[in-house]
């Protein structure tokens, strides 16, 4: 049973056409069985993912389809509780895509439908999970933990991007909040404690993000080497760099090439204890929900059953 879940708002307004015009038509005209779920609000998809999850070992072959960008997608795996019985597939329909880039889906409604009908077996992927003191996240594609949450909480509230999003240009409020962080954004004096028992002191570290997929921030390949299906996370972190040496790397990072740089390091993990002299804003998959000034990252080997 195919289970769509539609955010209606989603590619600037334009959700609730696309699954009347391009998606609902295609599901009749095969006879498939489906359900349908609409947001309403935040929360929604996680809770649309959890009612139907906990069902899904009474069903065949259960699969969540999702309308949405990477927001929908992080929403999605907090929701799915029984990761064994559930599948989960992605219609890209979000202004930030950033795994559905790395996950090569195309912007083609009709396309990524097609392929996702006529996938007969999932792929499984990685996922990552944060722990603070307080709660307890997944991320399907990357958490950050420092400046790039900091540019996610501002573009949250920011009412430039709803603007831009209306003329397809939203992607451009991450270059501008991008800029303003760097000059804004606290560095703070961090000791990571990796799994195998390395540790590592950080002063004046401005970025720190650990990633499933490579792309995060629009588009920007911050783990160039980063691998879903390798059972281990990717961190980029930069310290001791000064703002003009971060701005001539910036621009690379659109092609992974920002890891050359003296002062941005990028390996490879399972498991890793962050601790911070201060609180900073805390993300995953562009979505803030926190500050927290202690973390644990960890990778979820081949978690998640994906169609595509």
């Amino acid at each position: 049973m195919y289970h769509f879940i539609v955010n209606p708002v989603s590619r600037s307004g334009k959700g609730m056409i696309l699954w009347q015009k391009k998606i609902e038509p295609v599901l009749k005209s095969k006879n498939i069985a489906y359900t349908v779920d609409y947001t309403q609000q935040r929360g929604d998809t996680t809770e649309y993912c959890r009612m139907i999850s906990e069902k899904a070992k009474d069903e065949d072959n259960c699969i969540i389809v999702a309308l949405g960008g990477d927001g929908t997608v992080n929403d999605a795996v907090q929701g799915i509780t029984d990761f064994e019985h559930t599948s989960f597939a992605l219609i890209p329909t979000g202004s930030g895509n950033d795994f559905a880039k790395h996950e090569k889906l195309s912007k083609n409604v009709t396309k990524t439908l097609e392929r996702v009908l006529s996938c007969k077996k999932p792929t499984l992927l990685d996922l990552g999970q944060v722990t603070t003191d307080r709660t307890v996240r997944k991320f399907a594609v990357s958490c950050g933990f420092g400046y790039d949450a900091a540019i996610a909480q501002k573009t949250t509230h920011s009412i430039l991007k709803k603007r831009l999003n209306k003329i397809g240009l939203g992607k451009l409020i991450y270059l501008f909040l991008g800029v303003q962080q760097v000059f804004k954004a606290p560095r703070a004096n961090v000791c990571l404690e990796f799994e195998n028992g390395r540790k590592m002191e950080l002063k004046k570290l401005l970025f720190l993000v650990s990633m499933v997929h490579k792309f995060e921030g629009g588009g920007m390949k911050f783990c160039p080497h980063a691998d879903p299906a390798d059972g281990l996370l990717d961190m980029c972190r930069v310290n001791n760099k000064s703002i003009p040496g971060f701005f001539c790397a910036l621009p690379f990072a659109f092609s992974g090439l920002h890891v050359l740089f003296p002062g941005i390091h990028e390996e490879k993990f399972t498991g890793c204890t962050i601790t911070s002299d201060i609180p900073l804003w805390l993300a995953t998959d562009g979505e803030v929900w926190q500050k927290a000034d202690r973390i644990y990252v960890e990778s979820l080997p081949a978690k998640l059953k994906f169609i595509k």
